[in-house]
């Protein structure tokens, strides 16, 4: 119902009522995870809600979008838990009509027939052999295995036939992600690294000859640990830099692959071209093979270069940047705001020249794009997931010839859309940033107040804030309590030399650009200087404490699962991040005097202001221990705080109870800070 000027109710802020309360926030998620084609069947991922926020996977069709089939009983959940953070879940057979996923409990990979019950592919290992980036080949299953039962992780890129058989393909490297075999199955590219750098850090592109079971290495495009002359543009990588980031092969002919790189200062998306394995001779011994072939980036050859980023950190397997069919390419193009972009191949020979690179941008919504994420490329449509500034976050099927977005799911099932907050793009002190200033169609504050807000601390730290409708923003802005994200140092997003910016100043650069913006938004007259929050989750929840324990500038802050001791994390979380401070500390013991000093739990003398802890009692990420040593510390330094500690709940909060607790909490303790009287809440 539209609101008429006299429904317009004058109250301060923080007391205004809304109906996007923390109950509608956590019943209404169910976010859309990964999407596929299977003719004209369309099978979706998403959180059940009402089933403890598992996940599910939902069949329905580009013709009737409004059908829906639960494909997934009961008892099943699927969800990898490869480098903990899992991603690429399940993957479609398009010669029959098995889909494999994986368990959660069990880590297993499972087949289904929709409407038969589920059986093992894998033998059953308690959990301590996992599978992940499961993409579906003409030759069986390719996944990433993660091997746990012995104290250094061991894994492996493996192909499981129907049957369940396994063939190891490569171990060529530590961590290895979106494995791809060519057209003729004769070789086999991913994307490998080694500790201590993390993906988006350094990497190499590894092509493997799979025909015989020596399996060597016949060719690498290395990134890692490559160290580049200072140039004078200060807008390319600093000498200081890992290497180059190498992201996403996507074959496309047997000598030929789609490739990101950003060894120019941003990702974009390159062509490789390279001698056919299937033309070299077996070799069936590898200790008979010959070293690899190094290419070098000068054999690269733009597709799409938007000098924007196509591609972005790798923190869950399987995540696309670009899809192609030999007709089109079809990529992400991100900045402050999210773009869809085409480049259509030549018509008579697929083949690509470096005069050749026109591309264009694909938008009919007419809306604002926060994130995009590609999920595959149909015969006619295109499928990906988008949030924007109008809405929350829809699965949609783009088409092909005309460009039309039709909607297939909706991940928020609330109709308060009017209550969402309204992003907007800047920049603050030099820093980007997304604002969102206290929104309710049905309230007002007084003219002489200005009104507080939470500073809002994305993850990583190599996350990043875009412009999109959120309900847990909202749930603060309609309130009356504005929110503003901060893209700090270390943020993707703003090309390479942003993203290292943070290096060797993780909670210092990262405080000082956060500052910077909370200075700009007083200083504009945005926001009251006496009521200003800090929040932050993960690695954002480091940053909240760093900065209560380093600036004056917050009048409270509340961490989620952050980081507290540095010593304690590189000794007790898991092998993904278990180097991952080196590139942003130091590495250790060389910077141990930087690992002590800059640790919160080692600075609490230094916070006057309140603190609010929360914390999942099986984080494996940041152990519960963490949190309650700091705790400890708090209470020992007088330091007035709150703390959560959530049975079940792991790195990220999932289940409904927990949301809704975890937010009137939050929401309670900055009226209580801010001296907003609780007993004059307007409806």
């Amino acid at each position: 119902m539209k609101e008429s000027p006299q429904d317009v109710v004058t109250a301060p802020y923080g007391t205004w009522s809304s109906p996007l309360g923390a109950a509608e926030v956590a019943a209404g998620a169910a976010p859309i995870f990964d999407a596929a084609f299977r003719g004209d069947e369309i099978f979706y991922s998403t959180k059940i809600p009402a089933e403890k926020a598992r996940t599910g996977l939902v069949r329905t069709s580009l013709s009737r979008p409004g059908e829906r089939e639960q494909v997934i009983p009961t008892g099943f959940n699927i969800r990898s838990a490869v480098h903990e953070y899992g991603g690429a879940s399940w993957a479609l057979d398009q010669n029959s009509e098995v889909i494999y996923f994986v368990n959660a409990a069990d880590q297993r990979v499972w087949q289904i027939i929709p409407g038969r019950a589920p059986h093992a592919l894998t033998p059953d290992s308690s959990g301590r052999i996992r599978y992940g980036d499961l993409r579906m080949s003409p030759w069986g299953l390719l996944c990433v295995r993660e091997d746990c039962r012995a104290t250094r992780r061991e894994r492996a890129i493996v192909l499981l036939t129907k049957h369940g058989t396994t063939n190891v393909l490569s171990t060529h490297s530590h961590f290895m992600a979106w494995p791809r075999l060519s057209p003729d199955g004769s070789t086999l590219a991913f994307i490998g690294w080694e500790h201590p750098n993390m993906p988006w850090d350094g990497t190499t592109l590894w092509l493997v000859d799979v025909r015989t079971p020596a399996t060597p290495a016949v060719a690498v495009l290395s990134g890692d640990g490559i160290e580049r002359p200072r140039r004078s543009d200060p807008s390319m990588p600093s000498p200081t830099d890992p290497g180059i980031s190498l992201l996403q092969p996507e074959f496309t002919s047997d000598s030929s692959l789609h490739v990101i790189s950003d060894h120019q200062g941003h990702w974009s998306l390159f062509e490789l071209d390279f001698d056919p394995v299937a033309a070299r001779p077996l070799v069936t011994d590898d200790r008979q093979a010959p070293a690899p072939e190094r290419i070098g980036f000068d054999r690269l050859r733009p597709v799409i270069d938007t000098g924007e980023e196509i591609g972005g950190a790798l923190w869950q397997l399987g995540t696309r940047w670009h899809l192609n069919d030999g007709d089109e390419v079809w990529a992400h193009s991100q900045a402050a705001t999210a773009t869809l972009v085409r480049r259509r191949l030549s018509l008579s020979d697929k083949t690509l020249t470096p005069s050749d690179t026109t591309w264009e941008t694909i938008d009919t919504t007419g809306e604002t794009f926060g994130t995009i994420e590609l999920l595959d490329l149909g015969r006619t449509h295109l499928l990906l997931t988008v949030k924007s500034t109008r809405r929350p976050g829809v699965l949609y099927a783009v088409d092909r010839a005309t460009g039309l977005f039709t909607e297939i799911a909706s991940e928020r099932l609330d109709t308060h859309q009017g209550y969402y907050s309204r992003a907007q793009v800047g920049e603050l002190g030099g820093v980007p940033v997304v604002i969102h200033p206290p929104h309710n169609p049905r309230f007002a504050a007084p003219v002489d107040e200005l009104p507080p807000f939470v500073v809002s601390i994305h993850g990583g730290p190599t996350g990043q804030a875009t412009p999109e409708m959120t309900a847990r923003t909202s749930f603060f802005t309609s309130q009356g309590i504005g929110v503003l994200e901060v893209n700090y140092g270390g943020s993707t997003g703003f090309g390479r030399a942003w993203r290292d910016r943070l290096r060797g100043g993780w909670g210092v650069i990262d405080v000082e650009d956060t500052v910077a913006a909370v200075n700009g938004l007083v200083a504009a007259g945005l926001a009251d200087p006496n009521r200003i929050a800090i929040s932050g989750a993960s690695s954002g929840g480091w940053t909240v404490l760093s900065a209560l324990a380093s600036t004056n500038v917050f009048a409270c802050g509340t961490s989620y699962f952050g980081v507290t001791d540095l010593m304690r994390f590189v000794v007790d979380t898991h092998d993904f991040e278990s180097h991952y401070i080196d590139g942003l500390v130091g590495p250790w013991p060389a910077a141990q005097d930087e690992y002590i000093t800059r640790s919160p739990i080692r600075r609490t003398s230094d916070i006057t202001v309140p603190v609010a802890v929360m914390q999942g009692d099986r984080d494996p990420i940041v152990p519960p221990s963490q949190a309650q040593e700091f705790v400890d510390t708090l209470e020992l330094a007088g330091v007035e705080y709150i703390y959560r500690l959530y049975k079940g709940e792991s790195h990220g909060f999932v289940r409904a109870e927990t949301i809704i607790d975890s937010l009137e909490s939050e929401f309670g303790f900055y009226v209580d800070v801010f001296g907003i009287p609780r007993a004059h809440q307007h409806g």
